[in-house]
C-alpha cells in the first residue's frame, strides 16, 4: 500500500517528512486546465525538484463546465480533458479523481434518464482521453450534501461497467462512505475494479485517529478504520490511499503518528482478512 497526502506543491515537504509517499494535488491548482499551453508550460513544476512524486489529482472539473443540462459544453469539456491529461502525464500522475460535485450537479429541470446519459457521455469521453495520457479516471461517489448524481458506490460502479473501459474504475472514500451509511457489502462488490481510496474521520473530516489523539481512547473514533481496512484487504486491495481531510493540530505536529496509526491499522487489517 502506498500512502499519500491531499495538499498543495507547498506543502509537499511537510507531507514528505511526515512519512507520507506521495502527493495528491488538485486539479485546478496545478494542471489548471482553463489557462492556454503558452502560459502553463512557462510556470509548470519541476517534478525533478519536488519533494514527493504527484501520483493522483482530485477537483477534475470546476462546476463552472456543467457536464449535465443544457449548459453543458460537450466540446469545451473535451479540449479541457485534454489539456489536464497531457499535462498530467507530463507530472507522471497515475489516478484522476471524478469527483466534481458542482459540475456533476443535475439542474432542476433536467430529468434522471437525460442526466445519466451526459455522465456516461462525458465519463466515455474523459476515460478515453485519460487512457491515450496513461491516467486512470477514478469515479468517487459523493454525499447528498455536496451533490445529487453518484451518492452511493452501487451508482457509480454502475456507470463504470457502462461506460466499461479499462482506464475508468473505481474510488471509495471512508468520508462520503460514513455519511451516507454504505455497507461493507458496496465495497465488496467493487472487486477489481477499485483503484483509489480516500480517507477522513466523518466527524468534522479530520485525520484518521484524530479524535484518539485527542480523546485518548479507540472508542472515541468516528469512523471504524479497523473494519474499513479489514474489507479493503479482502477484496485484495493494496494500491494508493490517499488522506483527503483537515487537520485537528499543525501536520508538522501529528503528521508522523497519523502515518504510523494508518500504518500500523493497515497491518492489523491483513491478519483480519484473512480471517474466515
Amino acid at each position: 500500500m502506498r500512502l499519500g497526502c491531499c495538499g498543495t506543491l507547498d506543502d509537499a515537504t511537510t507531507i514528505r517528512a511526515a512519512g507520507f509517499d506521495f502527493l495528491e494535488v488538485g486539479v485546478q491548482a496545478v494542471l489548471r486546465g482553463d489557462e492556454p499551453s503558452s502560459t502553463w508550460d512557462k510556470a509548470n513544476p519541476d517534478i525533478e525538484k519536488l519533494p514527493l512524486p504527484i501520483e493522483a489529482a482530485n477537483t477534475l472539473i470546476p462546476a463552472a463546465r456543467p457536464i449535465i443540462g443544457p449548459k453543458r459544453d460537450l466540446v469545451g469539456l473535451q479540449d479541457y480533458m485534454q489539456r489536464v491529461a497531457k499535462r498530467g502525464q507530463r507530472l507522471g500522475i497515475k489516478r484522476f479523481v471524478f469527483g466534481s460535485g458542482g459540475a456533476r450537479r443535475r439542474p432542476d429541470d433536467v430529468d434522471e434518464a437525460t442526466a445519466w446519459s451526459h455522465l456516461v457521455e462525458f465519463t466515455r469521453m474523459a476515460g478515453e482521453i485519460c487512457a491515450h495520457h496513461s491516467i486512470t479516471l477514478v469515479i468517487e461517489h459523493l454525499n447528498r450534501n455536496e451533490t445529487n448524481t453518484l451518492n452511493s458506490l452501487a451508482e457509480c460502479q454502475q456507470l463504470c461497467e457502462q461506460v466499461d473501459l479499462p482506464s475508468v474504475q473505481m474510488l471509495v472514500d471512508s468520508y462520503h462512505y460514513g455519511l451516507e451509511n454504505e455497507t461493507d457489502d458496496a465495497i465488496v462488490a467493487l472487486g477489481g475494479s477499485l483503484r483509489h481510496v480516500h480517507i477522513a474521520e466523518v466527524e468534522k473530516r479530520i485525520e484518521p485517529g484524530g479524535y484518539r489523539s485527542v480523546k485518548g481512547d479507540k472508542a472515541s473514533l468516528s469512523f471504524d478504520f479497523d473494519s474499513f481496512f479489514c474489507t479493503l484487504r479482502k477484496i485484495g486491495y493494496d494500491e494508493r490511499i490517499s488522506l483527503e481531510c483537515g487537520w485537528s493540530r499543525p501536520i508538522e505536529e501529528i503528521g508522523a503518528q497519523t502515518v504510523r496509526f494508518i500504518r500500523d491499522t493497515w497491518e492489523r487489517a491483513g491478519e483480519c482478512s484473512q480471517q474466515a
